[in-house]
């Protein structure tokens, strides 16, 4: 599975007040975000250029924002889903006190993929826009 190298910065949960260290794409990504499990244990890279994104931006009308759609679309985590905000990996909270701490390292984080072959790509955009 391909996946990227990415900085590691300390955050705090404001729930629980315990210190964990989370991937951060940095300011200067472009058309990538990063993807959190609501748990807070996993992490994706989502890039925006890739195929995918780019059949689902084609389909989406213009009042429904991008990002939540693909993060709906791509494969979850065993036992979770994507979110597109920060969750605390110790009780799941996504109240983080504060999230760009001292830098602590690097990981490889996997890019985000999607299931769906390519004709089901439009029923899944279909039935998320349903449920907004």
């Amino acid at each position: 599975m391909p996946a990227r190298t990415v900085a590691l910065f300390e955050a705090q949960c404001a729930q629980c007040l315990r210190l964990f260290a989370h991937p951060s794409l940095g300011d200067a990504a472009y058309a990538q975000l990063l993807l959190c499990s609501g748990d807070g244990r996993h992490h994706a890279v989502l890039d925006g250029f890739a195929d995918v994104p780019a059949q689902v931006a084609a389909l989406l009308p213009d009042d429904v924002a991008l990002w939540p759609v693909l993060a709906a679309l791509a494969v979850p985590p065993t036992q979770s889903h994507w979110t597109l905000t920060l969750h605390c990996p110790h009780c799941g909270a996504a109240d983080p006190a504060y999230q760009q701490g001292r830098r602590c390292g690097s990981v490889e984080v996997p890019m985000a993929c999607f299931a769906h072959p390519a004709d089901g790509i439009a029923a899944g955009v279909a039935q998320i826009i349903a449920r907004q």
